[in-house]
């Protein structure tokens, strides 16, 4: 086995260390703009939810060598974003909008996608993604004791995008994978598709089971309340 320090390892080596483990990871396909009104569109698999009270996401990008992506550029000047689901009928778009292109470059029109307003923020939509969130900046933190940094930033959803054809509102998880089709990211260029998937049966630890949260407090209750001696007869 493999074993080491992360102070032991180039910062380089430990990234691909952790996108080969990590995986697979969804990805967040965040469009942004700038305070000049400048469109921008990317793709970032530090990703996920992180919460349902506020609904919130968390995606981290990380600095390119020259300072900050355009993306968090754009978020801390326009604290509002837009994050995608990406599927996989429109992976192939996505992919275009990784390029290192300049912050005048409008990757929707590179990409051949329809911007369209957002509901709720000031930053354009994916018209072709079945789901997307508007978010509002809800936390911004900068990670790294040395260049390149990573940001991690945590942003509330205010307004949900779904499209009709992947629900099914009778259903216990309303959102049909099979319908929605996402994708994840796995090391390197490759990625995975979510349409070979299995059902674990999570356990159910009854209330009288010894085990259980409402025993287990009773327990540490009862050991915790105090002892009072018996009167002597």
């Amino acid at each position: 086995m493999v074993e080491f320090h992360s102070k032991d390892k180039k910062t380089r080596d430990m990234y691909k260390y952790l996108i080969g483990c990590v995986v697979p990871r969804p990805i967040a396909w965040v469009s942004t703009r700038s305070a000049a009104g400048e469109a921008n569109l990317a793709p970032f698999s530090f990703f996920n939810g992180v919460g349902a009270n506020p609904p919130a996401l968390a995606f981290s990008p990380n600095d390119r060598a020259d300072g900050m992506k355009d993306t968090c550029r754009n978020i801390l000047e326009h604290p509002e974003f837009i994050v995608h689901v990406v599927s996989e009928p429109i992976s192939a778009q996505m992919n275009v909008t990784c390029g290192d292109y300049g912050a005048d470059i409008d990757e929707f029109v590179e990409a051949g996608l329809t911007a369209v307003p957002g509901t709720a923020v000031d930053v354009p939509r994916v018209k072709e993604a079945l789901v997307a969130f508007e978010c509002k900046l809800y936390q911004h933190i900068r990670m790294g004791e040395h260049p390149p940094h990573n940001n991690h930033i945590i942003g509330e959803i205010v307004y949900w995008h779904i499209d009709d054809s992947i629900l099914d509102e009778s259903a216990r998880n309303p959102v049909r994978p099979e319908l929605l089709q996402a994708v994840g990211r796995m090391g390197g260029i490759e990625y995975a598709r979510t349409t070979d998937r299995f059902e674990i049966v999570r356990p159910v630890i009854e209330a009288g089971d010894p085990r259980s949260i409402p025993a287990r407090k009773s327990a540490q209750e009862a050991a915790a309340a105090p002892k009072i001696p018996a009167s002597g007869g």
